[in-house]
């Protein structure tokens, strides 16, 4: 390096210390470093890995799947647990559904989804229908439940056997009247081919059942589809109505639900079918074979009707017991509907779950099964659709569920 070019790079030096020392007064106190940031002051939080590449829409193609739901996964477990063609389990408040979910098909072996709007066979789950109706004609003054089958049935009282004569219209309903259980095929297999309309045929069972014998003692709990029958009987005598048209009158068209009678495939192409569980092995009912609710029986159990439908009528009984009126029936009305005699209410089995009080029932003719239970004092109901019977173990399982999830979302 030449002499020159040396005291050019030392001349250089020499303004670079002289700037610098123009610029540093002396050491930072660290007591002077500030505590903490400006308010006006914002640090950007550090990039995400996807936030580094600019995302693109997904494929117009392509759903991506929501999180399923606990309600969800429980339809999924018990359904394929117990192999059921498909279940649905809602949930509600007196004024709402809390949660509902579906899952499976309408047919074993086909893929036809089934839906919340899909009928659904009640079984005996109609009872609470029809005294609900009952409990209508009562406010109205038209009936009694005090009304003995003397007052009922005046023409036939000479014949009657004298151990009805002052049976009542609410031991009829509540299972203490004394009349055969009619649970049974065989049972069903002996009620004589009557004819006219089904009021007519009606009319003709009860004649027959209280000019005969009973089965036992009155004030006695023997569970009995026959009871209702008799007591739907009663109601069309003193309203000049058939059943159907009071349920659709006072119950059905009041609380706008859909029902309908019978098996739901009777109603339309498109709706479940019934199934018979035996030995693990699932096999689909034939509706159009000779396998159905007697007509004299169906205020007992032969409504069908979609789970969504059907939650407005156990609102209305959520509501009713605690305190709340009805559109159907007042508080009062329907908190003596569940008021029991033995053990038994007006459609409803009352007892204590858990140590909490308890109106629940189950629903099948064998090919279906549906169970309701509320807990007014939770303010909370469930209820279970499934479209198969004849396996003890999974409907334990789902009566066992029902419970569980009331305490699950009451603590919501």
């Amino acid at each position: 390096m030449s002499r020159r070019t040396r005291r050019g790079w030392i001349s250089m030096a020499v303004v670079v210390l002289v700037a610098a020392a123009g610029a540093f007064t002396g050491p930072v106190l660290r007591t002077d470093a500030p505590t903490r940031l400006r308010a006006d002051i914002v640090i950007p939080a550090r990039p995400t890995s996807l936030q580094l590449e600019t995302p693109t829409p997904p494929l117009a193609g392509i759903v991506i799947p929501r999180r399923p739901t606990l309600l969800q996964l429980d339809v999924l477990t018990l359904r394929e647990t117990y192999r059921l063609p498909s279940l649905e389990i809602c949930v509600i408040r007196a004024d709402s559904v809390v949660d509902v979910a579906v899952g499976g098909v309408r047919k074993a072996g086909g893929t036809a989804a089934v839906t919340s709007q899909d009928l659904f066979h009640l079984g005996s789950m109609t009872k609470a229908m029809t005294a609900t109706m009952l409990s209508t004609l009562v406010q109205e003054g038209k009936l009694s439940w005090s009304m003995t089958m003397t007052q009922a049935f005046p023409a036939i009282a000479s014949t009657m056997d004298p151990r009805y004569k002052n049976v009542t219209l609410e031991q009829l309903v509540t299972h203490t009247s004394g009349l055969a259980g009619y649970t049974t095929d065989p049972e069903w297999a002996s009620i004589p081919p009557f004819t006219g309309t089904p009021a007519q045929q009606r009319q003709a069972f009860a004649r027959m059942l209280l000019t005969s014998p009973p089965a036992g003692r009155a004030g006695v709990y023997r569970y009995s589809n026959a009871g209702y029958a008799v007591a739907a009987a009663i109601a069309e005598r003193v309203t000049g109505k058939t059943w159907e048209q009071l349920m659709q009158q006072r119950v059905f068209g009041p609380l706008k639900i859909r029902a309908a009678y019978g098996w739901p495939l009777l109603s339309g192409d498109d709706e479940p079918w019934g199934h018979r569980i035996k030995n693990g092995v699932v096999t689909p009912h034939n509706p159009s074979d000779n396998y159905r609710v007697p007509t004299v029986l169906a205020p007992a159990g032969d409504v069908s009707m979609s789970i969504l439908d059907y939650s407005v009528f156990a609102r209305l009984h959520l509501a009713g017991l605690e305190n709340i009126d009805g559109s159907v029936l007042s508080a009062a009305g329907i908190q003596r509907l569940h008021q029991p005699v033995l053990a038994y209410s007006c459609g409803w089995h009352e007892e204590l779950i858990d140590g909490v009080p308890t109106s629940w029932h189950r629903g099948t003719c064998d090919t279906f099964d549906t169970f309701v239970l509320l807990q007014p004092s939770r303010d909370i109901g469930v209820i279970v659709f499934t479209n198969a019977d004849g396996d003890n173990t999974a409907a334990n399982a789902l009566f066992a569920e029902m419970p569980k999830l009331a305490g699950l979302y009451a603590r919501r």
